[in-house]
């Protein structure tokens, strides 16, 4: 044997233990604050008035909404046409559905045409709530 060049003893492979997260937890999300919460249905009620205007031309109504919001809301959006929106306008408050969190929650709306849901999302909690699916409550 050559001085310096080992012979390995095992010729079984090495396997690593994989780290173990010993007292690793995830924190939960909080809950929305009232505060929160109220400029969560402000957000809401304008996406919603925004999207029930079905007597606009297409790109009156689409850069109407663009505001309101998220960069996946906008996309799920730009292939609809607002002459088929069954909903005009927004006929009382919105309340928030259980499970919020200070990034996510939904809130539900009535309208003429039925209640809505709007689900609102946002990076963190100081940023503005946008909306990424408006939708009838029931389907």
């Amino acid at each position: 044997m050559a001085s310096g060049t080992r012979n390995p003893t095992s010729t079984s492979p090495v396997k690593p233990t994989p780290p173990a997260d010993t007292g690793a937890t995830v924190a939960p999300v909080p809950e929305a604050e009232s505060g929160s919460q109220a400029a969560a249905i402000d957000a809401a009620t304008a996406a919603l008035t925004a999207y029930a205007q079905p007597e606009l031309p297409y790109q009156e109504w689409i850069n109407g909404l663009y505001p309101y919001l998220t960069q996946a809301g906008a996309a799920a959006y730009e292939d609809t046409d607002p002459a088929r929106i069954p909903v005009r306008k927004v006929t009382g408050p919105g309340v928030i559905l259980p499970a919020s969190t200070e990034v996510a929650l939904i809130v539900q709306l009535p309208t003429d045409a039925g209640n809505y849901n709007v689900s609102l999302s946002r990076p963190n909690a100081v940023a503005a709530w946008l909306a990424d699916r408006i939708r009838p409550a029931d389907g």
